[in-house]
């Protein structure tokens, strides 16, 4: 089947920047490429009216290094920042002249050098003089992030654009910041967790005990760890940090001087290394760091681009596709996969200057933007070259292979999928191969020591010219419940993590330009439309105790004086005066009704929005978030069959930094069913404060009937990585009304009285047989 003649996005009538190939006769195997010229050109001008703003801006900023570079956006597709002798922001990716972008003089930076960007909510994160600026680029404004001692010179950060999902939009929070150069048991490294309005410095003891110079930090969300590139002599290679763990390390590869690294949008782990005649690919975050092959005709020529002769001018990446100019002006044009990565030499000259940057646009769309000064107007002005990649292979007919499939979708491409704990998820693909052909697929995951996966294909009929159809399953679960894995290839489940899923081709190809490879994100940890809400099948309203109307009207109960503590230690507390509680009708509701003298326990049910998932009977605990404790458990940490000393409330919040109800939860939670040496089993008579997993403890309520308002929270590690809680009230009823004065005053009081009565039974006979009785 002939390649598909993609529409190239440049192909405005008002850009007249239309691609024109020149007809090439038919080559022999011995013949070289003549020189294709990849596009025509024209110069776009807007008009002169930004004189009067731009002397009012301040001082004009400028990239740190010699070779121009355009910074994509990396969710908005019309969104770039050029950098070179002068930073200009695009929102429709060039196609109108722009003013430079300008700091503020109060601001007092003198030569506004800009030696890194990235883009953070609806700002651009700069490094100016060492120090981070942010730009506000939707109202213009100007801050000052972060003022260091340290110059710093490098910033780094990831995105996901595949979902308003917590899990995926909270990626671009995380951005680090930091200097190269030193030894790394010196480095300062600042971490921000608020999209850089934050920052801290980093702290990771693995540091300090590596050696080697210091040439860069990341965070690579697809393996869930920190990557340090380390260099010593003419070696690099990356160390795996994951806090509170030893690190592991990559492969070792060649790097002779410092490397620029360009990390490919979509969370895949595709990594670009380069300097002038370097150029280098990682499929894995850098775990293996390889030469990508230079091919000329059919052929591999080179094994590396520094074999070649050529020096690298300008990079850009996106998704699987790789583009390349050189100082001289030459254009290579590559695919990046697990098997398949190479670069084809496209011309022999392109018609750009040293003011000219590349970018892709979209999928096999390349633009090449040359800046342009006009020294009567300050705005600058635009040469495009827009290269259709999926026309130019067509044309120029240099023995590629032909594309093995005609189809290959995913259900997941482009998409966040969410695999809580223990879940497995499901998902599917479609490939029809070309006639006569039968295309092998892979699926790869980023972090395969969180992720597992079993594949299966089978055949799924005809499609309406006659190519065989295959349907390919994919079922995705943690490696703790695969069974597939061994114990050191596992982490920890009790940590959240991402990894990206990828169904590709072996030996795909260039040709399949318009086949990109299905990729969607899967994070294993939290779903967040998951909620526990607590059965109710009796309510104090439905047997009159209380009303609805007048729960909703502000209603008020009393909390005695003797029966709650504020430190939640459950200990009486000298100077309680009594307490006046406002109900909240609005979230509690009507209260679940309770008879004090009897075993209790909430019912937990889990939902899914509005789906009831099952009924959760994992562990959990409770506790009164006004300080009430007239309530008891019924079973002793002995009768629980704990072999170490149970938790409990008073020494949760003793050993927390969380003061309160929420210091106990499924971070800090040590099961008493399992050994553990720092809480041997010294106390077994005192109360066992969880509720539900295996034992059949429960709450009995002292004789207090009134309003209780519970937090329950879900605390064992391994049901959820969601922090499931709630908070619920019931009214308990059926006690006896409490005495007001002690017991043995009481009982010295009906002594009396008994023994009264009996003289009184003795004495009025008595006397009523006496002549003074008959008076």
């Amino acid at each position: 089947m002939p390649l598909t003649r993609l529409p190239c996005a440049c192909g405005f009538v008002w850009l007249l920047a239309v691609v024109a190939v020149a007809w090439l006769s038919e080559l022999k195997e011995n013949e070289t490429i003549s020189d294709v010229k990849l596009c025509s050109i024209k110069q776009i001008s807007t008009g002169k009216m930004y004189r009067t703003e731009a002397e009012e801006m301040g001082d004009e900023l400028f990239y740190a290094y010699s070779k121009p570079q355009i910074l994509k956006h990396p969710c908005k597709s019309n969104m770039a920042l050029y950098m070179g002798k002068a930073l200009l922001l695009t929102k429709d990716n060039f196609r109108s002249s722009i003013i430079p972008l300008n700091i503020p003089k109060m601001f007092q930076v003198q030569t506004a050098k800009v030696s890194g960007a990235i883009y953070s909510s609806s700002c651009i994160l700069l490094i100016i003089n060492g120090n981070i600026y942010a730009y506000d680029y939707e109202d213009g404004s100007w801050s000052i992030l972060l003022i260091t001692e340290v110059f710093i010179t490098n910033i780094y950060a990831e995105y996901c654009c595949y979902s308003s999902d917590y899990s995926c939009s909270s990626i671009s929070n995380l951005i680090l910041v930091y200097a190269i150069g030193g030894p790394v048991s010196d480095a300062v490294i600042y971490i921000s967790n608020s999209l850089g309005f934050d920052f801290e410095e980093l702290s990771l003891p693995q540091l300090k005990l590596l050696d080697g110079t210091f040439e860069g930090i990341f965070f690579f969300h697809s393996m869930s760890k920190f990557g340090v590139l380390l260099k010593n002599g003419d070696t690099a290679r990356f160390a795996y940090i994951e806090p509170a763990k030893n690190e592991t390390w990559g492969l070792p590869f060649h790097m002779s001087r410092r490397l620029h690294m360009l990390n490919l949008p979509g969370l895949k782990g595709f990594l670009i290394f380069w300097h002038e005649h370097r150029l280098l690919f990682s499929h894995n975050s850098g775990q293996l760091v390889e030469d990508i092959p230079i091919k000329e005709k059919k052929a591999v020529t080179h094994e590396s681009f520094g074999l070649s002769g050529k020096s690298i001018y300008a990079i850009a990446g996106y998704e699987n596709e790789l583009a390349v100019l050189t100082t001289d002006f030459h254009f290579y044009y590559g695919t990046l996969g697990l098997l398949s990565t190479s670069l084809i030499k496209i011309t022999e000259e392109t018609p750009v200057t040293n003011g000219s940057a590349i970018m892709f646009e979209s999928i096999g769309n390349v633009v090449i933007v040359t800046a342009v000064k006009d020294e009567d107007d300050p705005a600058y002005n635009f040469v495009v070259c827009c290269v259709n990649m999926q026309y130019v292979l067509m044309e120029l007919e240099i023995g590629l292979k032909s594309c093995k499939a005609e189809v290959l979708r995913g259900d997941f491409d482009k998409k966040m999928h969410i695999l809580d704990m223990g879940e497995t998820l499901e998902l599917s693909a479609k490939l029809v191969p070309q006639p006569s052909q039968l295309p092998i697929p892979i699926v790869t995951v980023s972090n395969p020591h969180s992720l597992g996966f079993q594949v299966k294909m089978y055949e799924d009929g005809y499609t309406f010219d006659g190519n065989t159809k295959f349907t390919i399953n994919i079922t995705l679960m943690q490696q703790h419940t695969s069974g597939r894995a061994h114990e050191s290839f596992i982490s920890d489940i009790k940590i959240p993590s991402l990894s990206t899923i990828t169904l590709d081709l072996i030996e795909r190809g260039m040709s399949c330009i318009d086949l990109q490879p299905p990729s969607g994100l899967i994070s294993i940890g939290c779903n967040w439309k998951k909620k526990i809400i607590v059965r109710r099948d009796l309510t104090a309203c439905m047997k009159k105790f209380l009303e609805p109307i007048e729960l909703e009207n502000n209603y008020t109960y009393i909390i005695e004086k003797g029966s709650y503590d504020p430190n939640y230690h459950s200990r009486p507390q000298e100077n309680n005066v009594d307490l006046t509680i406002m109900y909240d009708y609005e979230e509690l509701g009507c209260p679940g009704l309770v008879y004090y003298n009897s075993p209790w326990k909430p019912v937990i049910e889990l939902w899914e929005e509005t789906r009831r998932v099952e009924v959760v009977k994992a562990e959990f605990v409770l506790i009164e978030i006004h300080g009430l404790y007239t309530y008891n458990y019924s079973m002793t940490v002995g009768e629980a069959s704990c072999v170490s000393q149970a938790q409990n409330w008073s020494s949760v919040i003793d050993a927390s930094t969380i003061k309160g109800v929420h210091a106990w939860d499924r971070q800090n939670y040590l099961s008493c069913h399992e050994n553990h040496e720092s809480a041997p089993l010294l106390w077994p008579n005192v109360e066992y404060q969880v509720l539900g997993g295996s034992t059949k403890n429960s709450i009995i309520f002292d004789e207090r009937n009134g309003i209780y308002v519970f937090l329950v929270r879900v605390v064992d590690p391994f049901y959820s990585y969601c922090d499931l809680t709630t908070t619920f009230s019931i009214y308990v009823y059926g006690a006896f009304p409490k005495q007001t004065l002690p017991d043995r005053l009481v009982f010295m009081s009906m002594l009396g009285l008994m023994l009264i009565l009996l003289w009184l039974g003795y004495v009025i006979p008595k006397l009523s047989k006496s002549e003074r009785g008959k008076k």
